[in-house]
């Protein structure tokens, strides 16, 4: 199984400029200590702010639709559950973060995956994916990769800003923003209201958010900076299996209600030249109320789903230090340690026959680690790259997760070429162990390991930038439910995935640029003839933004998704079409304090599924203003 994938950001030139180059980012996800992206050994992907704000998306589902190698669906509007798929991977194997602090959780029934649909964009600066597996720099989850979401830092230019939006379907939406610098403290703080109106039958969104990210300078060498996000949601939502508006029989919706609350407070000090170290203090605590009116028994299941409860609630905390060592001037050595407390709790029930059987669990983690990394940049233009870290998990043997990587690049052609091993974990979710109806504390980590070659490829004097990469990746031990009677989740599966990304970006002026991706990935179980749910082969995207004016931003983007294997209770298993849309967006500057917007949401009114019986949401217009003062 083999991937490629090509990508590149773009920085805006001075007016006067006849031509762009695009510069590297510095990315901070895929190593223990920054590194330029093009010296990275593996796939990542940069979001840049300039990128969102010429997206204008309405939340995270949108805004990762286009990267390489990723997958991700949100059946029918947003009050469903969000799922995103990396290399073939389920979701439970990436992890999320928020400037570091890991969001993923692991009471609900997904195994400890994240809904991206309680996210917003907001206060976002970018967003960094690394592609494969990173446990050896992140620990547990980050099997297939991980998305590090990095907030935005107050600036000298201080700004207020007002945004309202109104749109179709009854969507509208708020947002107030202030962000400076005061002495030796920068802010940046944003809260919002959104409604997502009712796009298709049986859904909703309503939801609230405030975001903070606080800086303090306390000398030349030592700084402290706080971030903070606590959001509330209200979603509605066909259950997952029921076959959604079109076939489920039981027309009643699941209800949810979410609370989450993210902080982290970081100390840096860099007591010499030399040496560097970050000392991180983080939290998490999500609660979700679930209701649900189940399944009806169907084609596939002649037994449905029960009507259900839960009461979930999930705690962690992070305590963690890396120290960063410049051995020469091309030689890096990074170290650290971490401890992580994980606390979930549960109080639920199966209606069954109006009789409530208990589903509710009780579990708790504890776990530390240390870890190593050196990096080192020959003169002949390679650079190597090795790490290890050894998780050891309260009442689970030690896990070893390692990773190397080489990146060449060529003198002549400025070319990369890139190659790297690494290994990943997963522990069994508290939802898996602890569940009492389906529930096996017996179940082992899921492990993964995978293999990745790629090249960087400069195009006309760093006007334009490819990124091709092929991987191969197995995962042992995967959960699965075994329907019984009894069902319980058992470690049964070896998982393969291979694949093939490709991304082009080229940037002819400062005012235009195109990027063109194109994804490919096969999964197999091994030994079985069963195909894994919602997993296109083939994926690809454009996006042309063309600035014809110095107040004018125009963005059309299109995105193709290959057919889907899908299964719902009513039909069994179905293969969904494949369909393209295609979305529209126009940003009008009325001089320095006002933005006008005007953004089409599947401009050509594809009729397509995610999930069976889910329709898309047809086309949508929406409309927005921002003030600043």
């Amino acid at each position: 199984m083999w991937i490629i994938s090509i990508h590149a950001w773009a920085e805006e030139q001075p007016p006067e400029s006849n031509s762009a180059v695009i510069l590297a980012p510095v990315v901070v996800t895929a190593t223990l200590t920054p590194v330029e992206s093009t010296q990275v050994p593996s796939s990542v992907t940069v979001i840049s702010r300039e990128q969102i704000e010429a997206t204008q998306a309405r939340n995270m589902t949108e805004l990762l639709r286009t990267v390489p190698g990723m997958y991700i669906d949100q059946p029918g509007g947003r009050g469903s559950v969000s799922s995103v798929y990396v290399r073939g991977g389920d979701p439970n194997f990436t992890l999320v973060l928020l400037d570091g602090v890991k969001l993923n959780d692991a009471t609900n029934s997904r195994g400890g995956s994240f809904d991206f649909a309680t996210l917003d964009i907001d206060n976002i600066e970018r967003i960094e994916i690394v592609r494969g597996p990173v446990s050896v720099v992140h620990g547990a989850d980050a099997v297939s990769g991980v998305i590090n979401i990095i907030t935005r830092r107050g600036n000298r230019r201080s700004a207020k800003d007002v945004e309202v939006w109104l749109g179709g379907f009854g969507y509208g939406r708020v947002l107030l923003q202030a962000n400076g610098v005061h002495r030796e403290t920068d802010y940046a703080l944003s809260i919002s209201s959104t409604d997502d109106g009712d796009p298709v039958e049986g859904s909703k969104f309503r939801g609230r958010a405030f975001n903070a990210n606080v800086g303090h300078v306390l000398s030349d060498n030592m700084e402290i900076r706080s971030i903070m996000r606590a959001a509330d949601s209200y979603l509605e939502s066909f259950p997952d299996d029921s076959g959604g508006p079109d076939f489920a029989v039981l027309r009643a919706v699941d209800e949810r209600d979410a609370d989450e609350l993210s902080l982290g407070v970081n100390y840096l000090h860099s007591p010499s030249g030399r040496w560097r170290y970050d000392i991180g203090l983080k939290f998490s605590d999500r609660r979700e109320d679930v209701d649900s009116p189940g399944v009806a028994p169907g084609l596939r299941d002649p037994f449905g789903i029960p009507p259900n409860t839960a009461d979930n609630r999930y705690r962690r905390t992070s305590l963690s230090m890396r120290n960063s060592l410049m051995i020469t001037e091309h030689s890096q050595f990074a170290f650290g340690a971490e401890l992580e407390t994980e606390k979930g709790e549960s109080d639920g029930a199966l209606i069954t026959g109006g009789v409530p059987v208990p589903t509710s669990l009780d579990q708790q983690r504890d776990s530390n680690a240390a870890f190593i990394e050196a990096r080192h940049r020959f003169s002949t233009g390679i650079s190597l790259q090795a790490g290890i870290r050894v998780d050891r998990p309260e009442e689970f043997s030690s896990e070893q997760s390692a990773r190397i990587g080489i990146a060449y690049t060529l003198p002549s052609s400025k070319k990369t070429l890139y190659a790297n091993w690494g290994e990943g974990f997963k522990l069994p979710s508290f939802f898996a162990l602890g569940n009492p109806i389906v529930g096996n504390p017996n179940l082992e980590p899921e492990t993964s390991r995978s293999t990745e070659l790629g090249i960087r490829i400069p195009i006309g004097g760093n006007s334009a930038s490819a990124d091709i990469s092929l991987f191969s990746s197995v995962i042992d031990d995967a959960v699965d439910l075994v329907e019984g009677p009894p069902p319980i989740l058992v470690n049964r599966s070896e998982i393969t995935a291979r694949g093939l990304e490709v991304g082009i970006t080229v940037k002819p002026s400062v005012r235009m640029d195109l990027t063109v991706q194109v994804s490919y990935v096969d999964t197999d179980i091994v030994g079985t003839t069963e195909e894994l749910r919602n997993r296109p082969e083939w994926r690809a995207s454009l996006a042309f933004r063309w600035r014809p004016r110095t107040f004018l931003d125009l963005q059309f983007s299109l995105l193709h998704v290959g057919e889907v294997v899908d299964s719902s209770i009513p039909t069994g298993d179905r293969d969904l079409d494949n369909y393209t849309r295609g979305d529209l967006t126009a940003i009008w500057r009325a001089g320095d304090k006002w933005r006008h917007v005007l953004a089409i949401d599947n401009l050509f009114d594809a009729n397509y599924e995610e999930a069976v019986g889910f329709p898309a949401p047809g086309t949508r217009l929406r409309f927005g203003a921002r003030a600043s003062f």
